[in-house]
């Protein structure tokens, strides 16, 4: 079955990545969540493990787990920083990641160390021309370790 990138909300202002976050930026501070994208590519979303408050995320490491009745995946941190809070609301209703992604279902907000960090972000038009790369390519792009 052919998935139709088109029909995916996909809001115009967040930055996005390549392993299928999206990060909204206020100076320093950076609010993250996953995209649409992946949360139907990971499906209903039945638990989630969050970091403390304080604590460091860095990039390339993994800081978070999502586990739905398809698979557990890490988030991979994207930017170094300081986590300065995380979505609680997250324990109760983890479901709120697909129900509302770009929105109730933020994952957390950090202060990052350096704008370098954020370099290789995409905007909304390069985040879509990505996807309907892996789609036309049949690309799976969540692997089972995390996204990709």
């Amino acid at each position: 079955m052919s998935f139709d990138v088109e029909k995916l909300h996909i809001p115009a202002e967040p930055f996005y990545t390549k392993n299928h976050e999206w990060l909204t930026i206020d100076e320093n501070v950076i609010t993250f969540g996953i995209t649409s994208y992946a949360a139907d590519k990971l499906g209903e979303v039945l638990y989630v493990d969050l970091p403390e408050e304080g604590s460091k995320i860095s990039a390339q490491n993994a800081f978070a787990e999502l586990e739905s009745a398809r698979r557990v995946i890490d988030l991979v941190g994207s930017f170094n920083g300081t986590i300065l809070e995380v979505n609680s609301r997250l324990l109760d209703d983890p479901s709120s990641i697909n129900d509302d992604t770009y929105g109730e279902g933020w994952i957390l907000v950090a202060e990052m160390e350096n704008e370098r960090d954020l370099a290789g972000l995409l905007r909304h038009g390069e985040y879509k021309a990505y996807l309907k790369e892996l789609e036309t390519n049949r690309v799976d792009s969540i692997r089972e370790e995390g996204f990709e």
